[in-house]
């Protein structure tokens, strides 16, 4: 994550968030050498959001953790079988 003064923020605005947009990077914009405020992609950010709020949801965790140790035993199906076993 890059830090960067508002100061330098204002005078590379545009180059600034075509990086952030881009490549997904993160800036802590800085006011008198501390840090205020961040800028992160919209995408970014919407995949925060889809997180925190699976996260909110009662239990979802518990379960998310059960799915991935089946998967660690191999407890699972694959798309194709799926298909062939309700003739997708």
């Amino acid at each position: 994550m890059d830090v960067i003064a508002i100061s330098n923020l204002r005078a590379n605005l545009p180059n600034l968030i075509n990086r952030v947009s881009e490549r997904l990077e993160r800036l802590v914009i800085t006011v008198s050498g501390k840090p205020k405020a961040v800028i992160i992609s919209t995408e970014e950010l919407e995949s925060l959001e889809e997180t925190a709020e699976i996260l909110a949801t009662p239990r979802a965790l518990e379960a998310i953790r059960k799915s991935l140790e089946q998967i660690r035993r191999g407890e699972y199906i694959t798309l194709e079988e799926l298909k062939k076993k309700h003739k997708l």
